[in-house]
């Protein structure tokens, strides 16, 4: 009977590949099937639990052994229903509604002008606060999405490029423009 595991961290298909392709790799392993959807990993084969474990954590995912049927029978159902709970989409709403109002403040700094917004007296004619702003409205929203970054430029390190590595790619390329672009736009203000 193949033992089970439980493994976080992944968020695409190429995260799932990678467990699986390093957990084959270890001596001993007869077959490995990981479950994006589940959170789930099932391996054949004589390899330890902890060289299992060791790899796959090594890959930057996180992993553990799950409890066996008889001995979760004495787990009380709360624990399992809390086990089993969506803990990841109430964070994940949290953070897009705090990157959209820093994101709103950005373009209306950003862009306002192409709209006729009128600007606070304070920012007429100042580039410099109008830079600072933006740069740290858009530090702002990098900063509450760190996640992309350490996961995208983990998995880039792991060679191993998932989502989160496109992510975080484009949006330092679009940083880097935004503090490029406006650089070159000081004399058009």
């Amino acid at each position: 009977m193949p033992d089970q595991y439980n493994v976080t961290g992944m968020s695409c298909a190429a995260c799932s590949a990678r467990v699986e392709r390093v957990v084959k790799k270890l001596p001993g392993v007869t077959s490995c099937a990981v479950s994006l959807l589940t959170n789930s990993m099932s391996v054949e084969g004589t390899a330890t639990s902890e060289a299992i474990i060791a790899a796959v954590e090594k890959a930057g995912y996180g992993a553990s052994l799950k409890v066996p049927e008889k001995i979760s029978a004495s787990v009380p159902h709360s624990q399992e229903e809390n086990a089993l709970a969506d803990h990841e989409t109430p964070l994940l709403k949290r953070r897009l509604i705090a990157s959209l109002v820093f994101l709103v403040a950005l373009m209306y700094f950003s862009m306002g002008h192409m709209l006729n917004l009128p600007l606070p007296e304070f920012f007429v004619d100042n580039h410099v606060a109008i830079g600072l702003a933006q740069l740290l409205l858009a530090a702002m929203i990098m900063v509450i999405n760190q996640k992309f970054f350490v996961s995208g430029f983990s998995s880039l390190v792991h060679l191993a490029p998932n989502m989160d590595t496109l992510v975080a790619m484009g949006a330092s390329a679009s940083f880097e423009c935004l503090c490029v672009i406006h650089d070159d736009s000081r004399t058009r203000w």
